[in-house]
């Protein structure tokens, strides 16, 4: 344990005080405190800019009475529609309107950049369609009254018998135990290639062993990880006490309520954290230790980023369906469970059996990893052959001596 605790400091301190974790802890800092203040103070959206020709010699398009804060609406002559296209096409105005039509229909082209606005759509069937469905009923001779009432849409109750506000809340904390353990299992993986194509490995091994400095950089990685997340946390309580966190928290339009972060939460999304590093950076320890090159490391840890990033991708699938068959069976994947159970513990789905078998299966799956991972490494370290593929670690495995 003297000598786990003696690499351990020695790679914090190496990881702390190095330039890189001082550059990200500083950029995270200023990137979370800085979106804050600029939401802040110039957070306000600003108005579209929406010109409207009215060609039409049969229908209007008055804006007054209509609720349209959205965009400043200016009217534009027809000769001027032809340079309006170009400045909407350009990207210095928002969109055009063109209205046309003199009989019963009208016509309405609707110029924009990209994409649709939906309330610009909006706007236009409120102004316009309220007129075309007057000409309607007095060519026809229709009573107000019966065409109201067949327009009036059907009321209907949504009611939720399960609460999805924590959606946000989950994509965030998946979306940030795939970065963390692709960024600080990469930074174990790193670390053993350095020292290993450096030779500074066969030096170090004589005086502990290679085990021991395995788990001691797994840990540290770790730890610098939770570090550079404190720091995340600890600019957000800055801007909240600032009172720059007042408005609603959304993260791809779902919105990101922390009140759902309950100590329950909490203390499962910490479990399942560290449970799911702990499995990819012995895998990332492991197989890092056989490579002779440094160029070798990206071919070598491939299979494992998709393993994690397929663990990425179901962690979403039970965003949407909890409950989805190949959902359930990841839950006992240990590769898999640290994101599929958590999520489904969020929003509701997962019952307590369930979260104790996946954890028993985890912590069982950690432990032949494990052995697996200490009989590949202290075989590894010292291996300086050629190109390493699939089948020379097994065979590493199946021989090695602990």
């Amino acid at each position: 344990m003297e000598k786990f605790l003696t690499v351990l400091k020695f790679h914090l301190k190496e990881g702390l005080s190095g330039k890189g974790f001082i550059i990200t802890a500083a950029v995270l800092f200023a990137a979370i405190f800085g979106y804050f203040g600029f939401t802040h103070y110039f957070g306000k959206e600003e108005k579209m800019t929406v010109y409207v020709s009215n060609q039409s010699s049969g229908y209007s398009f008055e804006t007054k009475g209509v609720k349209a804060e959205f965009a400043d609406i200016k009217e534009v002559d027809e000769a001027k529609t032809e340079g309006i296209k170009k400045r909407v096409k350009d990207g210095k105005v928002d969109a055009l309107i063109i209205l046309k039509g003199s009989g019963e229909s009208p016509e309405v082209e609707y110029y924009f950049r990209r994409m649709a606005d939906f309330q610009v759509l909006g706007l236009v069937n409120t102004i316009v369609q309220p007129q075309y469905l007057n000409a309607v009923m007095t060519k026809n001779n229709v009573d107000p009254a019966v065409a109201n009432a067949l327009l009036t849409p059907v009321k209907v109750e949504e009611i939720a018998l399960k609460k999805t506000e924590s959606l946000g809340l989950v994509y965030f904390f998946l979306f940030l135990m795939y970065m963390f353990i692709i960024m600080f299992g990469n930074t174990v993986s790193l670390s053993i290639a350095g020292e290993k194509t450096s030779r500074v490995m066969e030096i170090m091994i004589t005086k502990v062993k290679p085990i021991t400095m395995m788990y001691a950089k797994i840990t540290a990685a770790m730890i610098s990880g939770l570090l550079q997340i404190g720091m995340v946390a600890f600019a957000y309580g800055v801007a909240k006490f600032l009172g720059w966190t007042s408005g609603d928290l959304q993260i791809f339009g779902m919105p990101l309520d922390l009140s759902v972060l309950n100590p329950k939460i909490f203390l499962f999304l910490s479990l399942y954290f560290v449970l799911g590093y702990v499995v990819y950076a012995l895998l990332f320890a492991s197989i890092t230790s056989v490579i002779s090159r440094m160029e070798d490391i990206g071919s070598i840890i491939f299979p494992v980023s998709i393993l994690l990033m397929g663990a990425f991708m179901l962690g979403m699938k039970s965003m949407l369906d909890p409950n989805a068959g190949i959902v359930l069976v990841s839950s006992y994947i240990p590769f898999f469970s640290p994101m599929v159970v958590f999520s489904r513990i969020v929003l509701g789905e997962a019952g307590v059996l369930e979260i104790l078998m996946s954890i028993v299966v985890l912590l069982a799956s950690i432990g032949l990893l494990s052995f697996i991972a200490n009989r590949i490494y202290s075989k590894g370290v010292m291996r300086y052959s050629g190109k390493t593929s699939l089948a020379d670690i097994i065979k590493i495995a199946k021989n090695a001596e602990m």
